[in-house]
Formats: structure tokens, sequence, C-alpha cells
């Protein structure tokens, strides 16, 4: 079943992409537009296709919400509403895996700009900086997170969980510090 939003008819079959998500869901694309924003697709596009066929992409891991805010983007289409870093979260992973660096920095921006993300939720935030490598995202979240709890019982906040040891421990020297 494709997905209501992307499944316009492309009139030529090299024009056109079908991504199934991990749910199963069609997402019809036209190959420019993956080529363009994408480098991943770039290279994977300019391999020799059969003739007059469409491409089907059915081995993502990604679900059919983060590929569907991801494709909005690209796209043109509404900007998907994204109001916290767990809507965030996954379309940013998916355009590093993609490697869209307009996507990207696009997220980045909507992060370090919106003045509600890091407070609400600023260990998500910190995980989410330092899976990227944005400094700039993991000072903002760092900063918000000082009257968070990072170990809150015996076991680590699930976001601080994931965190490689280095990271894990900056902001575990910063929360001393700052006491």
């Amino acid at each position: 079943e494709y997905h209501p939003q992307f499944c316009d008819v492309i009139k030529e079959a090299d024009e056109a992409v079908t991504l199934v998500s991990s749910d199963n869901v069609k997402f019809l694309v036209n190959a420019n537009i993956l080529r363009a924003s994408s480098d991943l697709f770039g290279t994977t596009l300019s391999l020799p296709q059969p003739e007059n066929s469409s491409v089907v992409i059915d081995t993502l891991d990604e679900d059919s919400v983060a590929i569907e805010g991801i494709l909005r983007i690209i796209t043109g289409k509404e900007f998907p509403s994204l109001s916290t870093v767990k809507e965030i979260a996954p379309i940013a992973l998916i355009a590093e895996k993609w490697e869209m660096r307009g996507v990207l920095s696009i997220l980045r921006m909507l992060l370090l700009r919106d003045s509600t993300l890091a407070p609400a939720n600023p260990l998500d935030l910190y995980w989410l900086g330092c899976r990227l490598r944005w400094e700039d995202v993991m000072k903002l979240a760092s900063a918000h997170s000082c009257d968070k709890d990072v170990y809150p019982g015996p076991i680590l906040h699930p976001s601080l969980s994931r965190l490689n040891p280095m990271d894990l421990w900056r902001l575990t020297w910063l929360h001393r510090e700052r006491r």
C-alpha cells in the first residue's frame, strides 16, 4: 500500500523510485529528488538499472513515520510537525545514514533555535547531539540538563545509557562541577 502523500504516478519509469519502509508502507519518489538530496541515493541510483523498470528499495530499516518526515522535507511538501526531540531524532538519524546534509542542517537549526526543545528534554537532546557529533547542540543540551538527575536510581536515564563513555563522563563531570 502506498502512502497517500507519496503515491503520485511518475510518467517515466526511470524517474520513479519506490521506497518501502520497515512496516511495509511504500513511498513513490522522484529519483532526481533523491539523487540531489542524498549522497547515498546519488551513488545507489547511478548504478546501472534494468531498462524500463522502476527502482524498488525494500531493504529499509526505517519506519513509515520517519521516512514520511524526511521525504516531506526533501520534496517540499508541508513540513512535518516536529515539536519534540523524540520526533526529530529518527529523521535526523535517517538523514545521517542517507547522507542528507541539507536535511541535517535544517534539523540542527531547528534544535538550536526552538527555545522549547532543550528545556523540555535536555538528556535526549544531549544524546542526539553526541550521536551526530554536534558540539553546539551538546552544549545547549548540557546547559539545560543541570537540573536533571543523570542517575535517577540504580540505572542511568535511558538516553544516557546509549552514550559512549567519554560523552557520559563529560556530562557527569559538568553536573559535578556545577553543584
